[in-house]
């Protein structure tokens, strides 16, 4: 269990409370203040995805745009020691980026950097030849995967991005997450065909139908489908550290799979109710956001724009070795509901979410 004393477990494992949406309608008073063992930081717009720099003493955030672009986002840099967030891109003048040396990565067609029309989803960092790569899904201005590559000073705290390219999806692929290989390729979710409306996805999460697959990036071969890995809309995705196993979310068909590259063979299955983003655990299992409403009711508080919504969520633990689950933290209640994605940087947990003005910093937790 997620352990911090107590008076703290009991204030955080007790927090799952369902209410009616009408009752959540009726909640106008969000204040950022700490409760339920959450401090909210209230600076952010929509931090759906964070990743955790090494050192430890900043947090790449993803603000959200929109699945269809229309709405933009950018790339944030949090520091937990003062709650401070500063810009990373798009950048508010070409002197807050690194300098441009003209090397690019991806495909050879990449038509540019996004720009303003950039609007972020899923992101991964990870080290490939010495340098620290940032993958994101873009939705704004077009489909894509850009790549950034990472100056990481002291810790962390000081973080510049260098654009370095991009790689362009497959016609009508609609993605949500990312993770690199280690020899330099990627692995990304095709949810569904781009475009699918909200009628057609409620149909799709009742029939709990095969809607999409994992999609797999190399420079030298292109894009390939992922053998084994279809299934119910693909959200979150997280590689083996030795890149042979993918873990893969399936968000209407309420379960983790743990899927063999070389074969697409599913070496354990997880029952997870609807599970958003995945991250890494310090003792080495993946923390799931799961999700305890239905696509309707995260649908209506996405579009209500409130500082945040107090929809029911569970981050659970999963040993990557077993499968097997244990939920650590339950919440649903102000400071902070509706969370995508769970982080451990230090002794602190921090929480996103794909709507609202903050994401949430538990102390002092150790997750056993």
């Amino acid at each position: 269990m997620l352990t911090a004393g107590k008076r703290l477990r009991g204030a955080l494992l007790g927090a799952l409370v369902c209410l009616s949406l009408t009752a959540r309608a009726q909640v106008t008073d969000m204040p950022c203040t700490p409760g339920m063992g959450i401090i909210p930081v209230c600076k952010v717009d929509r931090p759906e995805d964070l990743e955790a720099l090494p050192g430890g003493k900043a947090v790449i955030v993803s603000e959200y745009g929109s699945l269809n672009g229309a709405r933009a986002g950018r790339l944030s840099l949090y520091r937990p020691d003062d709650d401070s967030v500063t810009r990373l891109y798009p950048p508010r003048a070409d002197t807050d980026l690194l300098p441009d040396d003209g090397v690019r990565w991806g495909m050879s067609t990449c038509p540019g950097a996004p720009g303003s029309a950039f609007s972020p989803h899923g992101v991964h960092l990870s080290t490939v030849d010495g340098v620290l790569r940032l993958l994101v899904v873009n939705h704004g201005g077009r489909e894509s995967i850009e790549m950034f590559e990472v100056e990481s000073a002291d810790g962390g705290r000081d973080a510049r991005l260098r654009w370095r390219g991009c790689v362009m999806t497959p016609t009508n692929a609609w993605l949500n997450d990312v993770a690199g290989l280690p020899d330099g390729g990627l692995v990304t979710g095709h949810m569904v065909k781009r475009g699918t409306d909200q009628d057609t996805l409620l149909k799709m999460e009742a029939s709990r139908i095969n809607t999409g697959f994992v999609w797999v990036w190399h420079a030298r071969d292109g894009w390939d489908h992922q053998r084994g890995s279809e299934g119910a809309l693909p959200n979150g995705i997280q590689v083996s550290p030795d890149g042979s196993v993918l873990y893969v979310n399936y968000y209407f068909g309420d379960k983790v799979v743990a899927i063999e590259r070389a074969s697409g063979k599913h070496l354990w299955e997880a029952d997870v109710a609807a599970p958003d983003n995945a991250s890494w655990s310090n003792d080495g299992r993946l923390l799931i956001a799961s999700h305890r409403v239905g696509m309707k009711e995260i649908s209506a508080c996405a579009k209500a724009e409130t500082p945040t919504c107090i929809l029911p969520f569970a981050i659970v633990a999963i040993d990557v070795a077993t499968g097997n689950k244990t939920t650590v933290l339950e919440g649903g209640q102000l400071p902070m509901g509706a969370v995508t994605v769970a982080v451990p940087v230090g002794n602190r947990l921090l929480l996103g979410s794909y709507v609202g003005n903050r994401l949430g910093r538990i102390e002092n937790i150790i997750l056993q």
